[in-house]
């Protein structure tokens, strides 16, 4: 074992391999550091900035070109742009001089037909004989790739019918129940406006 060239003592393996372990720790130190210089030169680069700059300034441009632009209506300018969109005339409309928007019988039909609105019924209660009548109705319509769906009431007795409307009280409470679903989908009913066969008239004094 003496005469064995290629014989190394421990202590000697041990610190030859720790002077390896130096080196490539200086080498790795090195390396960063000359790679963290040359960001901090990106960095510093006037044009690489000035590019950034552009780059943050065009991004924020496209968010605020997504966003949808919120558009604050009046009352009167909301009702306006309904009245064209769902085809309503004059004689569609008329205000109760108590001070809220009427829509006629056959502008509620004219809006569902625009629509395609859909209404389904269920009796809640109906007595023929005292003249009384609930239904639940409920609508569907479809705007774009979204389903609108609402649920509302009609009611018909002798203590909101006047005249011929009290021979006919499960009639009134379907066209009663109808107007409601049609006006709420449509974003009519959030502008305080009423279907006329929904308006009880004031007693005579």
């Amino acid at each position: 074992m003496v005469g064995n060239s290629n014989f190394i003592y421990l202590p000697q393996l041990i610190t030859k391999n720790y002077n390896e372990m130096g080196k490539m720790k200086e080498q790795f130190m090195q390396q960063q550091e000359e790679t963290i210089n040359a960001m901090h030169d990106i960095a510093q680069n006037p044009y690489t900035n000035q590019l950034n700059n552009q780059m943050t300034k065009k991004t924020m441009q496209e968010k605020l070109q997504k966003q949808p632009e919120i558009v604050v209506e009046t009352r009167t300018e909301a009702l306006r742009r309904l009245y064209k969109e769902n085809g309503l005339t004059a004689e569609d409309v008329f205000k109760d001089p108590r001070g809220f928007v009427i829509i006629t019988r056959t502008g509620i039909d004219k809006i569902s037909a625009k629509n395609g609105i859909t209404i389904g019924y269920e009796v809640i209660t109906m007595d023929i004989d005292k003249s009384t009548c609930v239904l639940k109705a409920a609508g569907t319509m479809k705007v774009g790739n979204e389903v609108r769906n609402v649920m509302s009431f009609g009611e018909a007795s002798p203590a909101n019918l006047n005249g011929g409307g009290k021979k006919f009280p499960v009639s009134m409470a379907e066209k009663r129940a109808m107007s409601r679903v049609v006006l709420k989908l449509t974003g009519f009913y959030e502008q305080g406006v009423f279907g006329q066969d929904e308006i009880v008239d004031e007693p005579k004094q």
